[in-house]
């Protein structure tokens, strides 16, 4: 019997149906051919701003179905229409416009180091994005942690690290996030499914994260060795400040004698393996203590193969 005639009826209700549709789009229930997106466009249908912001995540990010960033786009203003504050903000930090060249197309750099490759953008982001993006962190902010290789990778509070992050999901209904998520992969020239998901970290007064490495050590490769096998090594880190009107709080390279400290939008790409795929020692590097104000930073993590969307 075809296993489709004992599933129960599809939801009705919009907010359930974007609820089984995301289980669907990341593996944790069977779907079958369009299932999910069917779902996605029947609450869309029924005026849920929730499906909406959703269903444009999804057509940004090409993630069962076309990507389309027309359709993201008018997703969200319809969102707005309806009069949802968070399609309202999403606008507002965009500028009520999507301007393909601005997201989609890489952007100049500028090389500070040869090995590793260290690289700055000015102005990557506009300031309205970056006072997006530590508004909505701010209300998810936790202690940050550190993995670690002797639990297999579990991960852990640790003195090492005193910050805190706001995590996201890569299916993050938020079109802000989503379209910076593509200018990073067009600027390093990696899909975007090879990043792990976005954190936004903040720093308090006497904050910091000591030196370290992104890569795993051949020390960690046994406890990080389903990672290795599936999405391999963190290849390299993009950070994008955030804010400014702070004190210390600098990404220092303590090997390469050089550190930076960006204004509101700029970004600092640092590559974490060489091109030949070996480890960069020199990377070594650690966010300085603040010694007044507040740090605000979006960290993102690009692997050598996709990272599974779960």
């Amino acid at each position: 019997m075809d296993p489709r005639l004992l599933k129960p009826a599809a939801p009705t209700d919009p907010r359930t149906q974007v609820r089984q549709a995301h289980l669907m789009l990341t593996g944790k229930l069977p779907s079958f051919g369009n299932e999910a997106i069917k779902l996605v466009e029947a609450a869309c249908a029924q005026k849920s701003a929730e499906a909406l912001l959703y269903h444009a995540a999804l057509a940004a990010r090409g993630h069962g179905r076309a990507q389309n960033f027309d359709h993201a786009f008018r997703y969200v203003q319809e969102a707005a229409a309806l009069g949802d504050t968070r399609a309202k903000g999403q606008l507002m930090a965009l500028e009520n416009k999507f301007d393909r060249q601005a997201w989609l197309t890489p952007v100049a750099l500028q090389q500070h180091h040869a090995a590793p490759r260290v690289f700055t953008v000015e102005k990557f982001i506009s300031k309205p994005v970056c006072n997006w993006l530590m508004k909505q962190a701010r209300k998810n902010l936790q202690r940050a942690t550190v993995q670690l290789a002797a639990k297999s990778g579990a991960a852990a509070v640790d003195n090492a690290r005193s910050n805190s992050v706001a995590g996201s999901h890569p299916l993050q209904p938020d079109l802000v996030m989503q379209l910076v998520n593509q200018k990073i992969a067009a600027t390093i020239g990696v899909p975007v499914a090879h990043q792990e998901t976005t954190n936004i970290l903040h720093y308090a007064r006497g904050e910091q994260y000591i030196p370290h490495f992104d890569f795993f050590t051949e020390a960690e490769e046994a406890g990080f060795a389903h990672e290795m096998r599936t999405i391999g090594q963190r290849i390299c880190t993009f950070l994008i400040y955030l804010n400014d009107g702070y004190e210390g709080g600098e990404t220092n390279f303590p090997r390469l004698d050089w550190r930076f400290k960006g204004k509101p939008g700029d970004a600092l790409i640092f590559w974490n393996l060489s091109a030949d795929g070996q480890r960069e020692l020199l990377s070594l590097h650690a966010g300085l203590p603040v010694t007044k104000g507040e740090k605000w930073l979006l960290s993102k993590w690009v692997r050598q193969r996709p990272v599974p969307v779960a």
